[in-house]
């Protein structure tokens, strides 16, 4: 079957209509007609792959990974970097436009200054004598030895692991964690019981000079990885990072954005709304970083978590580098905003995939400026419909995560006169 691929889908398939029904397939792209075999049709729609490019587009790359159609997790691949920056930019749009009937310029997608080796953290999985990453929507583990996205660090200390286990045929362990920043390397091992680990910990001290391994001891029958026991087993406890003139440590569980170049950028722009009379709330404000970042400008900040962990490491940070005009509060957002509301005239959110739901924006309406960070269009389109009483003035996308479909959005909004 031919289909002459004309759009894309939300995932980065590309679509066609062959007989007024819509296709979606993967590793097709705008302009290319190809040949088509179905996989699962639906009744009004339909899943093909692609037996045979006969037209090729220019945007068309190379791929650099052979799991990469089994892997999924770098469904952008084939596609050139400029045509993945230009889908992303387009997806947010027709996102807000399908969702909220939102109309408003997005903005070309900020690119990633790597587009392989970015990943300084990723979590392999392990089952049945294999090691690799799961397909998509399932627990069948496709077999790598490598992996594109992560850092060369992660890939070398995922090698040895393998090793390992084969020469020590030890059993139980279900995922290998990795934090790689600036050749400051943790180590996770993920299993279900005790396992031997201090000759593993010796062959790492002899290809990395600046390593921590961690044994974590999960019997959780769900897909959660760093949950349990933690045991420190030798060497660096956490990673220290230097950055926007603040000095503070990242552990092996706790949150850190996967791709610092484009963290240092999305950072960067929000700093650029913030005045130096500002007072800002930094809502779901995580281990405190981005908070710490704001008070360099602003004149005062508070940065609200609900997480005991996460808030302690906010608390460190600030001490670490006696900052005095951040007051950081474990609590609910929204039983504790109404408490600060009125001294603020920003707020910035930065929350989970699911967005801040009716009950937060009610909580917030009618404070003056509110800057968004989401890597959810689906979900910040709903919001964005609900802050009706709000203009927004500038919608950025950022390229937090090369050669996959997914996108960080940045939004302004300040309050309509």
């Amino acid at each position: 079957m031919l289909a002459n691929i004309t759009d894309y889908g939300m995932n980065g398939e590309g679509v066609a209509k062959i007989d007024n029904k819509v296709f979606l397939i993967n590793n097709s792209l705008i302009g290319e007609q190809v040949e088509i075999e179905v996989v699962k049709d639906f009744g009004n729609y339909a899943i093909g792959k692609v037996s045979k490019i006969i037209t090729k587009s220019p945007n068309r790359a190379d791929l650099a990974c052979a799991n990469c159609n089994n892997c999924g997790g770098c469904c952008l691949q084939h596609m050139q970097y400029e045509e993945q920056l230009k889908f992303k930019s387009i997806l947010v749009e027709k996102t807000l436009k399908k969702v909220s009937n939102i109309s408003f310029p997005v903005k070309t997608c900020i690119a990633s200054d790597s587009q392989f080796n970015y990943r300084n953290k990723v979590s392999f999985n392990f089952s049945n004598n294999q090691s690799g990453f799961y397909k998509p929507n399932s627990h069948d583990i496709v077999e790598i030895s490598s992996c594109n996205l992560a850092s060369e660090n992660i890939n070398k200390v995922y090698s040895l692991f393998v090793n390992y286990l084969k020469t020590n045929k030890l059993s139980g362990v279900k995922n290998l964690v990795v934090r790689d920043i600036d050749n400051q390397i943790l180590v996770g091992v993920v299993a279900k019981a005790e396992i031997a680990l201090l000759s593993f910990f010796n062959q790492l001290k002899q290809n990395f000079a600046n390593v921590g391994l961690y044994l974590i001891i999960n019997t959780r029958k769900d897909s959660v990885v760093l949950s349990g026991k933690v045991k420190h087993i030798a060497g660096i406890k956490n990673i220290q990072i230097n950055n926007f003139g603040l000095t503070y440590n990242v552990d092996l569980i706790g949150f850190q954005q996967i791709n610092i170049n484009i963290q240092n950028k999305l950072y960067n722009k929000v700093l650029s709304y913030i005045n130096k009379d500002d007072i800002v709330i930094n809502a779901f404000s995580g281990q405190g970083l981005l908070s710490a970042i704001i008070a360099t400008k602003a004149k005062n900040v508070v940065g609200i978590e609900i997480v005991k962990n996460s808030h302690l490491s906010a608390e460190q940070l600030k001490k670490q580098n006696n900052i005095t005009n951040l007051t950081n509060i474990c609590a609910d957002f929204n039983t504790e905003i109404s408490k600060h509301l009125h001294k603020a005239n920003t707020i910035v959110l930065d929350p989970a995939k699911k967005g801040i739901g009716k009950q937060t924006i009610s909580k917030i309406n009618g404070i003056k400026n509110i800057i968004y960070i989401s890597c959810n269009p689906i979900a910040l389109a709903k919001d964005l419909r609900e802050l009706s009483n709000y203009e927004i003035e500038e919608i950025q996308p950022y390229d937090m995560f090369p050669n996959t479909n997914s996108v960080e959005t940045l939004v302004k909004l300040k309050l309509k006169n």
